[in-house]
């Protein structure tokens, strides 16, 4: 007990609730030691947690947001209707032609909102301040707040498709619509140059091709498709009116026509008060069904998140330090779960916050990862390099780097979630709360299984609404948002219109069948499941607390550990007076009532059994490992040979006759302390709850000296000792000292008759309490089997 053994093992958190408070009580004990390290453990999560927490309110923070919605409603020109509607004049685009005037009307005005013209870095001779031809600071402000600027080019690319690929026009309608325009996939893309005749040489450069690795650009995701990084693109030019001409040309040499099937707008804008980037993605996609489909997607990231380096340089308490904080805890999270590992090996993984701890950490090192990737790739762009970060004229790339930080946000969601989830474990430690906390470990397997067969029944409603009643302006347009509708419809929020229109008989049974199936069945088994796990929890929590009658163990440590910080021990430190002198430690066993006998025999001979058993276990267990073939055919025999047998009760089990003397064994102090202890019946018998007492009663001077001898023997002393004063000068006179010794005589015989006589009924009235005791238990047993024939007999007594 007093070893490291089981130090760490999961089955303390598992079944907390019947550790022995009394061991708590010892310092050096398994079980204090390992309430220590639950504490330890709840203390050291706080603070992860807490810098963890951190971190991610520090890299989300409302800044982010705001900066969205600006570069949002600025380029897409977004109003304000309602709370909770804001409307775009980017969603009433509907055609190529409208796309381009809006581009020449819309996008190039605001792209130029302090001054009409900006000068080329290329064409000065300098960039520094004192040397003639220095270029001017100018930043490209936009907005009528200078609070973001425009960073590098605004870029337009388009994509197309070729023509009689991957589609078939009918033969009766060739005559009508001879070509037909599939709808985009990487296979029909368009790479040729395809600009018209008598196109200006100045534009044709925007009829050409270019890679993603040219164009700088990644992957768009859009409703009808994934857009790669290739195409024709277009960059504005630093003038304002330049930019409108170039649109204009376009337009008439139709650089946007049937073929096209997206037009992208990509820009990046800087808020230099909060040191925010925003990355502004304008997604045109002209499908083959026709019509136009906006999307816009406007993602921003703090600019310490692109450099390590740059993030070194954020203020004390910012990303870097708590970064750097949070890995080193999570370091020192994963070297204690990987000794909990060692410690209990698979059986780390059947506690259910074990699980929650290796997804935290396998979270973490993804995100790390992800953080690694973006340096990394930031680091490795020419175009982020700080020589070229200020020309206009360049592109940055900062969409490529938008996926990694989405991505990121999706762990750090999940990160936090399961980081917040497993502060359950720690109420555990909580009487007030452990019963609900044991109610969920043991919900959540359960409800996982169960969640999985109700998943199949909504997908199934889900499939069936899509197909009934999907239209391209409602939720139940993809098998997506059926799914997302009929998952939510519980908690309300879902517009059911379209399903209940009038003479429609078919969206009025499937609502129904979801009723009957989902609400009144899977829902209510849902219920049923938990408060089943409730019930039997509270039982069993209520019937533990009722047999350890003791405060919880979480309080007993604390009030141990408070005591031992003051050198305060609530165990283990007995008075003089209850320890007894170095000669009353021991006794031999035939000096103590026949009542003791036979408990000390008893408590022995149970002890000597479990760890018979326990070394039969363990040889068990060796020889199926080392003999899996014998074991399994053994073990398919029968199972009834393997079971152990029971060990005896700890009171009223009746010793067999010991192999060794009896003279021989003597009993500690120690021992027939805890005997009194655990057997309130032997405290009555004896009179006293004190062991050094029951020694000092019935302890036998085993010398084997005779105790007249050793009197006789002391007055020949003293008579020897006077004659040597009388021999030095000194006249004494001891007249009564014959008196004196005859006195003495009477009495040490007087005591000692009495006290053989007192010992002698005692050991009688003992032998007689234990005989009764006996009595007692075996009438006890006769009455239980009297009660129980009378029952049986009563029950077949009763006519059929």
């Amino acid at each position: 007990r007093d070893s490291n053994l089981h130090l760490g093992d999961v089955r303390f958190w598992k079944h907390l609730e019947h550790i022995e408070r009394a061991h708590i009580y010892r310092t050096s004990s398994l079980e204090y030691r390992t309430m220590k390290l639950m504490c330890c453990e709840a203390i050291f999560y706080l603070f992860f947690l807490a810098s963890l927490t951190g971190l991610i309110v520090t890299q989300r923070s409302g800044s982010l947001y705001e900066s969205r919605r600006q570069q949002l409603d600025y380029w897409a020109g977004c109003t304000k209707v309602t709370d909770s509607e804001r409307s775009c004049s980017i969603y009433d685009i509907t055609s190529h032609e409208q796309l381009m005037t809006w581009m020449k009307e819309d996008l190039a005005p605001k792209a130029f909102t302090e001054q009409d013209m900006f000068h080329s870095l290329s064409a000065a001779t300098s960039i520094f301040r004192l040397q003639s031809g220095v270029a001017s600071w100018t930043p490209r402000y936009v907005g009528d707040t200078k609070t973001s600027v425009l960073v590098g080019a605004v870029r337009i690319r388009q994509l197309r498709v070729q023509y009689n690929l991957d589609c078939t026009i009918m033969e009766d309608l060739l005559s009508i619509h001879p070509d037909c325009f599939p709808k985009y996939s990487p296979g029909v893309e368009s790479k040729m140059k395809w600009h018209p005749t008598w196109t200006p040489m100045h534009i044709q450069g925007h009829y050409v091709w270019y890679e993603a690795n040219e164009t700088e650009q990644g992957d768009t995701q859009g409703y009808h498709g994934v857009y790669p990084g290739s195409g024709f693109v277009l960059d504005l030019p630093m003038n304002l009116s330049g930019a409108v001409m170039r649109m204009k040309e376009l337009e008439d040499w139709s650089w946007l026509d049937e073929r096209t099937r997206a037009v992208i707008i990509e820009l990046n804008t800087l808020n230099p008060n909060v040191n925010i980037f925003v990355n502004t993605k304008l997604v045109f996609e002209f499908p083959a069904t026709g019509g136009v489909y906006t999307k816009a997607d406007v993602t921003s990231f703090r600019a310490v998140q692109t450099s390590l380096a740059l993030a070194a340089t954020d203020d004390f308490g910012g990303i870097f330090s708590l970064l750097i904080l949070t890995t080193a805890l999570a370091l020192m999270f994963f070297i204690y779960v990987s000794y909990l590992f060692c410690k209990n090996g698979m059986r780390y993984f059947t506690y259910f916050w074990s699980l929650v701890d290796v997804i935290i950490l396998v979270l973490y090192f993804i995100q790390v990862c992800t953080y690694l990737v973006i340096f990394g790739q930031a680091q490795s762009e020419p175009s982020f390099a700080p020589e070229v970060m200020g020309d206009p004229e360049m592109f940055f790339p900062f969409g490529k780097l938008v996926p990694h930080f989405e991505f990121s946000n999706a762990v750090l969601a999940c990160l936090s979630l399961f980081a917040w989830l497993k502060v359950l474990k720690y109420f555990t430690l909580s009487g007030i709360f452990m019963g609900y906390v044991r109610v969920i470990e043991r919900c959540i397997v359960n409800l996982l299984l169960f969640t999985s067969l109700l998943f199949l029944v909504l997908f199934g409603f889900a499939v069936a609404l899509h197909v009934g009643y999907g239209q391209d302006d409602n939720l139940f347009a993809t098998i997506w948002g059926s799914l997302v509708a009929v998952i939510v419809a519980p908690a309300g929020g879902v517009d059911l219109t379209p399903i209940f229109a009038p003479g429609d008989l078919l969206g009025p049974i499937l609502i129904f069948m979801y009723i009957i199936v989902v609400f009144l069945l899977l829902l209510n088994v849902l219920m049923a499941i938990c408060v089943d796990t409730y019930s039997v929890c509270m039982y069993q929590l209520d019937v533990v607390n009722e047999e350890k009658k003791a405060p919880n163990p979480a309080l007993v440590f604390m009030w141990t550990y408070f005591n031992a910080l003051r050198k305060v021990k609530l165990v283990g430190k007995e008075s003089e007076e209850d320890r007894g002198g170095p000669h009353e430690q021991d006794i031999p066993l035939t000096s103590l009532p026949e009542a003791i006998q036979l408990q000390y025999l008893a408590e022995k001979q149970r002890m000597q059994l479990m760890l018979d058993s326990a070394e039969a276990a363990i040889r068990e267990e060796e020889r199926r490992r080392l003999e899996p073939e014998l074991y399994a055919t053994t073990t398919s025999m029968g199972d009834d040979d393997d079971m152990e047998p029971p060990l005896p009760p700890a009171i009223g089990y009746a010793p067999q006759p010991p192999e060794e003397d009896l003279q021989d064994i003597v009993v500690k102090r120690v021992q027939l302390q805890r005997m009194l202890e655990d057997n309130p019946v032997l405290v009555e018998i004896c009179g006293t709850d004190r062991a050094v007492d029951i020694v000092r009663r019935f302890r036998v001077d085993q010398t084997g000296v005779d105790p007249y001898e050793a009197v006789a023997q002391l007055q020949a002393n003293v008579a020897a000792k006077l004659k040597e004063l009388e021999a030095q000068g000194l006249d004494l006179s001891f007249d009564e000292m014959e008196a004196l010794k005859t006195v003495s005589s009477e009495l040490h015989s007087a005591l000692t008759e009495s006290q053989k006589e007192w010992r002698a009924e005692l050991l009688s009235v003992l032998q007689m309490a234990s005989l009764l005791s006996r009595a007692l238990i075996d009438l006890t047993g006769q009455i239980a089997k009297v009660q129980y024939n009378h029952k049986e007999l009563e029950k077949k007594s009763v006519p059929r």
